[in-house]
């Protein structure tokens, strides 16, 4: 058994959802109202006996992991760490060095906190620290419940002030290097990082300090600084106010990005509490994904310069050297389309009024800054509004260079049906035909391919799987039960991806949907299936992606089970009968629940709401009659 499934054996799903959703009993599940979203009458239902749950009302299902990621907004790993928490499961002994490492962090973050509180003292207390509080009440007009909320600080002009503090409280000078609150040059000198700066704290989604970012208020250089990458402080995977904003994401399915950490404050304050901000530079894949677990719309909410004609050019370039400096965010469309067409996430692009920053505008006129986020515009027509607007379109030389600086946002863009639409504003935008554009685009995508030639990307032969035959789970039919269909059928496909094609054959043929990712209840799983999905389509997995997916790792545990090798009658015959079993298990629980969300409405007199549950009810039936015939066809013909 992997650890994944010793967690979800020693786990109730019942006890960790009614943590968050009253349940009451109803027959053998458990119902209660939506934690997704609003609803007077239950229709959220958690099966026992195969610890899963359904909404359905928002559609959404799954197991207890699904759950958390949905309602925490946390990544597969969290909600992993948190349930092995709850059930007492050790998910990897650690060594004396791991366990050494993960005292060390432990160690880092009571620092960090410890130095948080007396930053925040030092600012409320302190006389040198006037000056500050002026700032931050009078031109930022920040509220003292605001100041405390976010633990807003103070650090004295003084070179070992917080060394003197926090080593009196046991910490070493050492552990203050690591944590990034002391450097220590090249001399062997030691001395406090931050002095006479306005301190601003930043937690991680745990709501823990890993770091600060800060202002000098006297003109002094570098006007702001964050702490330098630490153990427990990585600016790559950060956004500040995250631990504060994710229930307003959440709920409003709108997550805003601004640039500066005060920014987020004020418009906390505003009470539009959706709004994040990076670390100071280019928003990464992480940072974005990090939000499309919470949200369906990012919006970036840029000033006209962030967004204006020289960063979106700088942007469409290829290589940026900017990305590895400390600077102002940066606005890079290409990266934004990527993310975007990867992460299947909406990202659009909210310019403010010339002059303004976020807190100024929310706080002058709420209704602005709501009028803006709403108007926000998809990233391609932005970038191609930018760029067209500083030349003249009558001109054919001006007409052909646009299109080749918006051409690599075109190719940037996966979804065909958008690309295509995009293209034809540009051609009209251009007053052009579209088969033009789509040549300049042609024309750079080749050249870009002569410049990157091969490197980089996995490719997949004609008859041949992903990855090395080292790596690729094999499987042959063991009578998989069924808690383990999800696996079996993922695991399958990934030695041999294009029996998808013929699993979706099969079900087509019995009058059943093809299989889509709502068929899996883990949610790697179903990121899994998304990904194999996209290789059946021609869109390779690159090393990087391969490295990266949890799925994987079930995949390989499931493949150390026993499983052997499998020739590819017998395999695609497997993939085929699990893909029915998967599909004949899933509307059995859709039967379940809808029939007791029947009874319930018959309980509660609503015979208009039964009615429609029944329409759905024989919808279901008559899909679930199909999977166990096309089953039993199967298991009477032998097919191999």
């Amino acid at each position: 058994m992997s650890v994944i499934e010793e967690v979800k054996h020693r786990v109730d799903i019942v006890e960790v959802i009614g943590s968050y959703v009253k349940l009451s009993r109803s027959g053998r599940n458990y119902k209660g109202l939506s934690p997704f979203q609003s609803e007077r009458t239950p229709s959220f239902f958690v099966f026992p006996d195969t610890q899963t749950f359904k909404d359905f009302s928002s559609g959404e299902q799954g197991d207890v992991f699904s759950f958390l990621m949905k309602k925490e907004g946390w990544t597969f790993g969290e909600a992993l760490r948190e349930l092995a928490r709850r059930a007492g499961v050790q998910l990897d002994e650690y060594t004396s060095e791991q366990q050494q490492s993960a005292d060390h962090a432990a160690r880092l973050r009571d620092a960090l906190a410890q130095a948080a509180a007396y930053f925040h003292h030092l600012l409320l207390t302190a006389p040198q620290a006037a000056a500050c509080r002026a700032y931050l009440r009078e031109k930022r007009r920040l509220t003292d419940e605001t100041i405390a909320a976010w633990q807003i600080g103070y650090s004295l002009a003084d070179y070992h002030a917080l060394t003197h503090y926090l080593t009196s409280r046991g910490f070493d000078v050492s552990e203050l290097i690591d944590a990034g609150l002391v450097i220590e040059n090249a001399e062997g000198r030691r001395y406090d990082r931050f002095r006479g700066r306005l301190m601003i704290p930043i937690h991680d989604t745990q709501g823990q300090v890993v770091g600060f970012g800060s202002r000098s208020l006297d003109g002094s250089e570098p006007k702001y600084m964050n702490s330098p990458q630490t153990a427990v402080f990585d600016k790559g995977r950060l956004l500040f106010g995250l631990h504060r904003a994710r229930a307003a994401i959440r709920s409003e399915q709108v997550a805003v990005l601004v640039e500066g950490y005060m920014d987020v404050i004020g418009c906390h304050q505003a009470g539009f509490a959706n709004v994040v901000a990076g670390m100071g530079t280019s928003l990464s894949e992480d940072q974005f994904r990090a939000l499309k677990r919470l949200a369906t719309r990012i919006v970036l909410a840029l000033d006209a310069d962030a967004a204006g004609d020289r960063a979106v050019l700088r942007g469409v370039e290829v290589a940026r050297e900017a990305m590895d400096r400390e600077a102002q965010p940066i606005f890079d469309p290409r990266g934004a389309i990527r993310c975007e067409s990867k992460l299947k996430a909406d990202i659009r692009v909210a310019v403010l009024p010339q002059g303004q920053d976020p807190d100024e505008l929310v706080l002058e006129s709420p209704e602005r800054w709501r009028e803006v986020v709403a108007n926000a515009r998809p990233v391609i027509e932005h970038v191609i509004d930018v760029v067209l607007r500083s030349r003249d379109v009558t001109d054919p030389h001006a007409k052909s260079q646009a299109a080749r600086v918006i051409a690599p946002i075109l190719l940037d863009a996966s979804d065909p049906v958008q690309r295509d639409f995009y293209v034809q504003l540009l051609a009209r935008r251009l007053q052009v035909s579209p088969r033009a554009v789509l040549a300049v685009v042609g024309q750079v995508a080749r050249e870009a391919r002569s410049k990157a030639g091969e490197s980089g990307m996995r490719t997949q032969g004609a008859q041949g799987g992903l990855g090395s035959a080292g790596h690729a789970p094999s499987l042959e039919h063991r009578g998989a039960d069924r808690s383990d269909l999800e696996t079996h059928l993922i695991a399958a496909l990934w030695r041999r991806p294009q029996l998808l094609l013929d699993a979706n054959v099969a079900l087509t043929r019995a009058n059943l949907d093809v299989l889509d990712e709502r068929d899996f209840t883990n949610p790697v799983l179903r990121a899994g299936f998304r990904r194999l999905s996209r290789v059946v389509m021609g869109a390779p997995l690159s090393e990087e992606e391969v490295e990266e997916e949890d799925w994987l790792t079930i995949i390989a545990d499931y493949d150390a089970l026993g499983l052997s090798a499998a020739d590819e009658a017998l395999l695609r015959e497997e993939v085929v009968r699990t893909a029915l079993r998967l599909r004949e298990r899933n509307l059995m629980r859709d039967r379940i629940g809808i029939n007791a969300m029947i009874e319930e409405a018959k309980r509660a007199h609503e015979a208009d709401v039964a009615a429609r549950y029944n329409l759905e009810l024989h919808r279901v039936l008559t899909q679930h009659l199909r999977a166990q015939k096309a089953l039993q066809l199967r298991s009477a013909l032998n097919v191999t």
